[in-house]
Parts: C-alpha cells; sequence; structure tokens
C-alpha cells in the first residue's frame, strides 16, 4: 500500500508545482476535425492559449488571469476525459481541496477546502445555493448526490469570500454549471453504462437553439450496491435549462433540476463496516432547485442583473444507535432557501471597473426526530425544532489596472436577524511584469458564517444553544505562476494561511453547541502542466497542509499533510482519448467511537485509467477502472475505501 503511495507521490514530484493555473483546458486540437492531425508537434503547442474566464465570485465573467485569487476551472472536455462518475471525482483534481469520502458512491464525500469543515464550503449550482443548515454538520454537501450527468463545468474559489456572497462562504466557493444550448443543430445523446458492483448508469440529454440563445434538458439514473459490505446507492435526476432572447439587450437564463435518491450506509464515528455494528443508516431525500436570471442594459456597459434562486430539500432518515454514545435516530427534516440578489458594473472602462450589487435572502428549516434512548436513561428524546431566518447585505467592488499592475477591493456588508452587523472585506493585487509570462498576485479577505440551524435550534438536551454567533475567518494567500513557453510547461506555487475563530464548537462537559475555537490553517499549494507533445500532456497538482488548534495545540481530524495527484493523457486522434491518473494522501487522524484504541488513518495511493473511442459518427464507448492495484485502505478507521472497480458504457450522439 505504501509502495502505491509513494509511486503516486513521486508522479506529482517529477514535475514543478504549480498554482492558480486553471486545471481545465485539454490541447486545443481537442475538438477538432481530423486534419489537425496533420499539425507538427512543433510550435502547435507554443501558440497563446485563448483565456479562460470564470463568473464565480465576479459579476462580469472575466478571466482567471485577472484574480488575485486561487481560481481553478474544469472545463466540459476534462469533465469527460476524466470519465466521472459524480461531481466528487471532477474535484479531486483541484489543488487545495481534499474530496474525503466515508465509502463508495454511497458514502458521504465532502469538500475540505484548505483545511476547512466541509460546511464552510458554499456549493452552487448555476447560482442556486445547495447547503442545508439542517444537515449535522452544519451545512455540508454530499458531493455523490451531483452525478456527471449534471455537470458541465466546475469553477472553485479558494478562500474567504463572504465579500461576494454573504455571511456562508469561510474557506471558499464551489460552483457546479449544468449542460446548456446553443445555437446551432439540435443535439442529443443517449447513454448506458454498467460495471461491478451492479453499477448501472442511463442518461438522456437533449438541447438545441432558441433563438441567440437555447435550451437542454435531460435526465439520468445511477445505482450500485454492496461495492463495500451492504451499502447502497440509487437516484433519479432531472435537469433543464433555457436560455431565452427576450429582446436585443435583454436574456433571461433559467435552470431547474429535481432529485430524488435513496442511500444506505453506516453511520458517522460508528466504525463502519469493519467496527460497528454491521446495522446500515437509511436515507431517502429529494431536492429541487430552481433559478432565473434576468439580464438587461447594455452588454459593454451598465448591464443589470436580477437573480432568484430557490432551493428545497426534505430528507427521511433511520439510523442505527453508535454505542456507546449515539443512541439510535428517526429524523424528517426540510430545508428550503430562497434568494433575490441584484448586481452592476457601475463602470466597465478599458482600465478601471466598478461593481456593485445586494441580495437579500431567506431560510426555512423545520426537524421532526427522535433519539431512541432506554427507558432506564429516561426513554425517547424529540428533537424537533423548526427554525427561520432573512439576512441581506450590499456589495461594492473595484479593479483598477495600471500597466503591470492590478489592483482589486471589495466590501460587503450584511445583517441578519438576531445579529449585529458583519463588515467582510477583500482586496489584492497583480503583477505581470514584461512579457505576461509570469504572474505574481497576492490577496486577503474576511469572511462571516451564520450558525447552522442545526446548532441552533435543537432542544437544550441535544445541545442546542440560540445565543451562538456568527463564526469567521481572516485569510491570505500569495502565489506566482510561469509559463515556460519553449518548454510547454506551466508551473507556480502559493502560499495560503487562514485563522478562523468564534468557531461553532460541541462542549461534551456542558453538552452544549458553543462558540470557542480558533484554528489556523496554513499550506502551499503547487500545480504543473507539461505538453511534450501535441497530444500527450501531464497534469499534477499537490497540497502540504498544516492545520492547529490554536487553543489546545492539537491537529484537526481529516487533515492530512500532503494530498495530490496527477493524470496522464494521450489522445492520439479526436476520435481515441486514453488517461491514467493516480492520487495519493498522507495519514490524517480520526475517531470511531467503536475504536478507542486508534487515533489514525495510515495514508495510501490509487491508481487508476479511463478511455473512450468513438468508432462511428454517433456511436462511442467509454470506459474506466479505479484501484487498479486492488490496494487495500481506510477513508475512516473503520471504513474501507471500494477495492478494484470498473465499469464500461456505450453513448450515442446525433
Amino acid at each position: 500500500m505504501r509502495a502505491v503511495a509513494s509511486l503516486a507521490l513521486l508522479c506529482v514530484l517529477l514535475v514543478l508545482p504549480a498554482t492558480g493555473q486553471p486545471q481545465s483546458a485539454s490541447p486545443a486540437d481537442a475538438d477538432e476535425p481530423a486534419d489537425a492531425e496533420k499539425k507538427a508537434d512543433d510550435g502547435a503547442a507554443d501558440a497563446p492559449r485563448p483565456p479562460v474566464f470564470y463568473e464565480t465570485t465576479t459579476v462580469t465573467a472575466r478571466p482567471v488571469s485577472s484574480t488575485s485569487g486561487a481560481v481553478s476551472v474544469v472545463d466540459s472536455r476534462e469533465v469527460a476525459a476524466s470519465a466521472a462518475r459524480s461531481a466528487a471525482d471532477v474535484l479531486r483534481q483541484v489543488p487545495g481541496l481534499n474530496a474525503l469520502s466515508s465509502g463508495s458512491r454511497a458514502g458521504v464525500t465532502n469538500a475540505f477546502l484548505r483545511g476547512g469543515d466541509p460546511n464552510y464550503t458554499l456549493v452552487l449550482l448555476d447560482g442556486i445555493p445547495l447547503n442545508d443548515t439542517t444537515e449535522l454538520q452544519g451545512g455540508a454537501v454530499n458531493l455523490e448526490e451531483l452525478p456527471s450527468g449534471l455537470v458541465d463545468l466546475v469553477e472553485v474559489v479558494r478562500g474567504p469570500l463572504t465579500s461576494f456572497y454573504g455571511t456562508c462562504a469561510l474557506a471558499g466557493v464551489i460552483q457546479v454549471f449544468t449542460p446548456r444550448g446553443g445555437p446551432g443543430p439540435v443535439r442529443a445523446r443517449l447513454a448506458a453504462e454498467a460495471g461491478n458492483a451492479d453499477l448501472w448508469h442511463g442518461l438522456g440529454r437533449v438541447s438545441g437553439p432558441i433563438g441567440r440563445g437555447g435550451y437542454a434538458a435531460g435526465v439520468s439514473w445511477d445505482e450500485e450496491k454492496y461495492r463495500i459490505a451492504q451499502d447502497r446507492f440509487r437516484q433519479l435526476d432531472a435537469f433543464a435549462s433555457a436560455d431565452l432572447p427576450l429582446g436585443p439587450t435583454t436574456d433571461l437564463s433559467l435552470t431547474g433540476r429535481f432529485a430524488d435518491g435513496t442511500i444506505d450506509d453506516y453511520p458517522d464515528a460508528s466504525g463502519g463496516p469493519v467496527y460497528g455494528s454491521g446495522l446500515v443508516r437509511h436515507t431517502d431525500h429529494r431536492d429541487l432547485a430552481l433559478g432565473a436570471r434576468l439580464g438587461f442594459g447594455d452588454p459593454a456597459g451598465r448591464r443589470h442583473q436580477v437573480s432568484v434562486a430557490l432551493s428545497r430539500r426534505e430528507l427521511d432518515r433511520l439510523s442505527p444507535a453508535v454505542p456507546p454514545v449515539v443512541p439510535e435516530s428517526d429524523e424528517s427534516t426540510s430545508f428550503t432557501r430562497l434568494r433575490i440578489g441584484w448586481q452592476v458594473p457601475l463602470v466597465r472602462a478599458a482600465r478601471t471597473v466598478v461593481d456593485a450589487g445586494a441580495s437579500g435572502e431567506g431560510e426555512w428549516g423545520r426537524n421532526a426526530s427522535v433519539l431512541k434512548l432506554p427507558p432506564s436513561l429516561g426513554g425517547d428524546v424529540p428533537g424537533d425544532y423548526a427554525l427561520r431566518r432573512a439576512s441581506g447585505g450590499a456589495y461594492a467592488g473595484a479593479r483598477l489596472e495600471r500597466g503591470a499592475l492590478l489592483y482589486e477591493a471589495s466590501l460587503r456588508l450584511d445583517l441578519a436577524t438576531g445579529d449585529v452587523l458583519q463588515a467582510n472585506p477583500h482586496a489584492g493585487v497583480v503583477w505581470r511584469p514584461g512579457s505576461g509570462a509570469t504572474r505574481l498576485r497576492a490577496s486577503l479577505g474576511r469572511a462571516s458564517k451564520l450558525p447552522s440551524f442545526f446548532a441552533l435550534g435543537s432542544p437544550p438536551a441535544l445541545g442546542g444553544n440560540p445565543a451562538l454567533s456568527p463564526e469567521h475567518a481572516w485569510g491570505g494567500e500569495a502565489g506566482v505562476e510561469h509559463r515556460f513557453a519553449s518548454a510547454r510547461l506551466d508551473v507556480g506555487a502559493a502560499y495560503f494561511r487562514q485563522e478562523y475563530s468564534n468557531l461553532v464548537d460541541f462542549d461534551f462537559d456542558r453538552f452544549l453547541h458553543v462558540n470557542r475555537a480558533r484554528v489556523r490553517a496554513q499550506g502551499v499549494e503547487m500545480t504543473a502542466r507539461w505538453q511534450p507533445r501535441t497530444k500527450v500532456w501531464l497534469d499534477a497538482e499537490a497540497t502540504w497542509l498544516d492545520v492547529l488548534d490554536l487553543e489546545s495545540g492539537g491537529t484537526l481530524l481529516h487533515t492530512p499533510k500532503w494530498t495530490g495527484g496527477g493524470r496522464l493523457t494521450w489522445q492520439p486522434s479526436p476520435a481515441v482519448s486514453l488517461r491514467v491518473q493516480a492520487r495519493a494522501t498522507a495519514g490524517y487522524l480520526d475517531v470511531q467511537y467503536p475504536v478507542p484504541d486508534r487515533d489514525s488513518v495510515e495514508g495510501y495511493g490509487l491508481l487508476g485509467a479511463s478511455g473512450s473511442w468513438r468508432f462511428t459518427r454517433n456511436l462511442s464507448i467509454r470506459a474506466r477502472a479505479d484501484n487498479l492495484t486492488s490496494t487495500s485502505y481506510e477513508t475512516y478507521i473503520g471504513f474501507p475505501g471500494p477495492g478494484r472497480a470498473f465499469w464500461i458504457g456505450l453513448g450515442w450522439d446525433r
């Protein structure tokens, strides 16, 4: 096992590290016609690359190279090349992000950004927030519930970003963009895939034009079972989008998604199938996301955007007891969030941009639950609560370009019911000296997050505390990137440091959620991209992380010192793509109630491969294999990782 981990880390270290580069670009010829193969390797990759744009945390889409923060973009070609099953698979290639899973697709996979807890990360679907604050971790999103058929492109912005989104993003933002239609012919796709562990996947999707806009709609089904012990995953997804031209300068964009799923997995801290009782937790969930964005005004000037986003999640869960601490429970929760926003670029000159915006948000949460204690301890304890909260704020930001320097600064003021005014600034600078092959950047920001409904609303017998106040974070980073054009190599590195304060923690002595924790997270993110030949490229990333509890002096759970990975891709023709991928993680601390004599999980490394072949104009084959060496490893104590896994599928495109 350690040999595989060492091999994977070696793949990372063999290339120079970098950060801040978009994690997206496949070679420029990836989708070009066959005659593109006639191009000579010499010089083909030396041409300047088109800029990669991003939309998250900005009023108007802008190049990644213009931001002082850490932004990664995983585009549609990279999503396809990865042969991912879910958003979790897509995100594992992003530096600074540890997608930690409690098992297979049926487990829970959360994003730990730069050592922050998963509820510190805001997750968006076409601008619609998906975080549910009735969730036990305070709003973490299970990335396995976002199927790959829903994912066209992903943007990840790391660092404290309350200055744009309000009191919800201490560690960063993940935004998933769904497939959309546009000008051109009507397109359709049907796909069916099957693999071991009774894996079945089906997808149907259609897209086409509406004037200068377009529409898209699709449905997918995912199922697998018994990949790890008695776990099981089933989910139906339906999604649709439309971009409607309402006039010469007016457009309306719509997004809708509904999901209905069932998961059987092993409870948190239960010791999993190895040390636990062997009983699974059964969860049924239903998710609805609706979004609309109206744009009007001069596209080159003051173009207003008004957005409305509605998300609702309903969950029913039966959890077995986790001796000797957690009793059996039965819960039913619902959470609804309505967000309305407005934003506009007040000034849009060649070297100066001034943006402004405002947003308001309403949250409604309900929990009907019971902890089933034995009669000797008082019998059943209800955990019911119902809460609602309103919040809102105003935002202003400016970007000034002066020669080789670009300055940016922003400020957001927020107020929520029962809270004091929160002021969250952000500032940064970018320096591109000489030819622009080198980019240096630095940024600093503050963020705040409102306490979760679970911590606020649970009955006193279960540790609820309505007097909790917001959590805070200050963070900064400095990075450098450089492109060696003659070597076709992009490299760079960034150091980050973030301090969290007033964090919500559980005081077992008082059996109460309290504000007390102070945590410092620092590290270095490194990525590299090398294209030795026109149709061969190597991507790699590694993250060194040091997280410290400033009150106890101890290391936090689930924060490995090193994580990294690499992908070697070969595309001999536009119809064929082959990839070998490796990832590795160092060991980390963990606690499982039934296993008091263990406190850590060993590091591990995994090797996988994927490929696709379009053998006719309309038909293609895709396949993927994970854990090729059948490495035995744990993700949590008693939670084994999946063994060798594979699937193969047939697709039809029109």
